[in-house]
């Protein structure tokens, strides 16, 4: 019998299992500088990459719960070297491409990374250069090597290319032990911010990230026709959650953001379905609108007016409750008479700025204001603000978030206005 995302443990086991469901649907788009378009990669196309990646890290001999380290941006690279880690029962350690050399250095050997993935041989440089002993650290892989051959002093850690590295693990022919993980096993090291002290790191087992998942599913209305536009950090869980595993669970496709500078170029492009994105994102956005609105008395009273309208009509369908527990009743008859001519003049010109086929958007973090999620109001359309990956699944209702935490999460202790629970 084949089964169902309820009967999987492990993340390399969704990930094959999506495989086998879609095969040939597609599953990421990444831009190709040379031709200016969407390379698409289906789901087969990139399981045979990720086995390419995981006959690779066994060439080195890499053991059960070994730390791979990634300090790559957003894209099929860092894809592709997540799964073959998991599928090898080593743990990834998600590193922000854009972190200081020497937070990076401290996270490596707090972790015990065996091995590092970057993008450029200058961010080795200028890691090395901290002088932090890194004892663990066998094997750095560069993605984009520069023109000149790689080549490490003697007695420091070795460097090559990913090329190079890639062309170890076709050597063993398909000769690769199968080291698949358990559920308890560890599927990431996600380190913080560091901005109270030294970066902590997250341990995450495959149970938790899974059961986050499968929770998702649940309470984002997720489809296999859905496109995603991938910009957050994946060294960040929200990011991986909502907007890498998730996608995988559901078989919507990913489109990797060239970078936040060309994001609103991207929205054009792609035209994603599907926003997982932080406040401050939608927060520009409505500095953006509000600004546009600046001494215009008339288009700021329909503006207005849509907001409420939208945020009513949202309300309502949620089943969200004010702060007195009351049901959030539908707008009244003016108010949906007016709504088709609000949508057109209004809501359709704010949604033609993330591409026009929005339908959900999941913020992250703190809510955002309800004035800013009803401006992505249209029929069918969804805003979920505070939807969160392992501490905080759902914003209290009264600050106008969405829902109750799921079943398998237990109510913890949270402070005003926050729904705490913990997970499995």
């Amino acid at each position: 019998m084949t089964p169902s995302l309820a009967d999987l443990h492990t993340l390399s086991e969704l990930f094959d299992w999506r495989v086998a469901q879609s095969p040939q649907t597609e599953a990421y788009q990444a831009y190709n500088p040379g031709t200016e378009q969407w390379d698409r990669l289906s789901w087969q196309a990139v399981d045979a990459q990720v086995a390419r990646h995981a006959a690779a890290l066994a060439s080195l001999g890499l053991r059960r719960g070994e730390r791979i380290g990634l300090l790559l941006p957003n894209g099929l690279n860092a894809v592709c070297l997540d799964q073959a880690a998991l599928r090898r029962a080593c743990v990834p350690v998600p590193m922000h491409a854009l972190d200081n050399p020497n937070s990076i250095a401290y996270i490596l050997a707090d972790s015990d990374a065996s091995l590092l993935v970057l993008q450029t041989e200058a961010q080795w440089a200028s890691i090395a250069s901290v002088g932090l002993a890194l004892p663990a650290l066998r094997q750095v892989v560069v993605v984009q090597p520069g023109s000149t051959p790689l080549a490490a002093p003697p007695g420091t850690v070795p460097l090559c290319s990913l090329a190079d590295w890639l062309a170890r693990g076709d050597a063993l022919n398909g000769a690769v032990p199968s080291q698949p993980p358990q559920a308890e096993d560890l599927a990431a090291l996600v380190y913080t911010s560091g901005t109270t002290g030294k970066p902590k790191g997250v341990m995450l087992t495959h149970r938790n990230v899974l059961s986050n998942v499968q929770a998702c599913v649940q309470r984002v209305q997720a489809r296999d026709s859905d496109v995603f536009l991938s910009f957050l950090p994946l060294s960040h869980t929200f990011e991986r959650t909502a907007g890498y595993y998730l996608p995988v669970a559901v078989g919507a496709s990913v489109a990797f953001a060239r970078s936040t500078q060309q994001l609103m170029q991207d929205f054009q492009s792609v035209r994603p379905t599907v926003l997982v994105s932080v406040p401050r994102i939608f927060e520009r956005v409505h500095a953006g609108f509000e600004t546009r609105l600046a001494g215009h008395p008339l288009t700021t009273r329909l503006a207005r007016a849509a907001q409420d309208i939208g945020w009513q009509r949202f309300a309502a369908a949620q089943g969200m409750t004010d702060a007195l527990g009351q049901p959030t009743p539908p707008p009244g008859p003016l108010a949906r008479l007016a709504w088709p001519l609000l949508e057109h003049l209004v809501a359709r010109r704010l949604q033609a700025g993330f591409g026009g086929r929005l339908r959900l958007a999941v913020s992250g973090g703190r809510p955002a204001l309800a004035c800013r999620g009803a401006l992505l109001q249209q029929p069918g359309r969804a805003h979920c603000p505070g939807l969160w990956h392992d501490r905080i699944v759902a914003r209290d209702r009264r600050q106008h978030a969405g829902g109750q935490p799921p079943r398998h999460r237990r109510p913890a202790a949270a402070g005003p206005g926050s729904a705490h629970c913990r997970q499995p």
